[in-house]
């Protein structure tokens, strides 16, 4: 018989998957809050990613693909309903985001000072975030997915990934309000 030209799973796993360990390993500290669960998680979703690498079909969707596997393994930790902790009505986080002097662009993301300012205070404040928000708030600031690439990650609509995200970002800000104050003085 002679030999098919399938690729080593082995190889497969090595190119796609292995350079992403670093990225997986933050957003699953942001995902999952302490440092011992997240490596708990980046190892399953590893073990996961290599039992189903003959599925990944578009290696260039890979990375795409290996944090979908690593928010269902999260998702799965939680059980049948993981958004039961920390959810608020989406009614309610509205008319607590009903400040009209808010800006809908964040520019901090582009401030070299904002990487240096992320301390234990910011980290607190997106793990607190009800789970729909902090997920999309971490693959778009963290990860630095598009938004249609979080999308398909998340299997949801364009819209819905804008919405949480803007969403993500004035829950983010208001619960950092005191701590942002008391860093730049008397700034607004």
């Amino acid at each position: 018989m002679g030999r098919t030209n399938l690729p080593d799973p082995r190889e497969t796993f090595e190119a796609h998957v292995l350079p992403h360990l670093d990225a997986l390993y933050r957003v699953a500290v942001r995902l999952a809050g302490q440092a011992a669960d997240a490596e708990d998680l980046v190892q399953e979703t590893c073990l996961r990613a290599f039992a189903a690498i003959g599925q990944l079909r578009d290696v260039g969707s890979s990375r795409a693909w290996l944090f979908k596997i690593l928010r269902t393994t999260y998702l799965r930790r939680w059980g049948e309903d993981p958004y039961r902790r920390n959810v608020t009505s989406v009614a309610d986080l509205d008319s607590a985001l009903a400040d009209i002097r808010e800006v809908l662009y964040d520019s901090y993301e582009n401030d070299p000072a904002y990487a240096r300012l992320v301390g234990a205070d910011i980290r607190a404040a997106i793990a607190a975030m009800p789970l729909p928000y902090r997920e999309v708030l971490v693959l778009v600031d963290v990860a630095r997915f598009s938004y249609r690439e979080v999308g398909r990650i998340l299997d949801v609509p364009l819209g819905t990934v804008m919405s949480r995200l803007y969403r993500a970002r004035r829950i983010l800000r208001m619960s950092l309000r005191d701590y942002a104050r008391a860093g730049r003085g008397t700034q607004p």
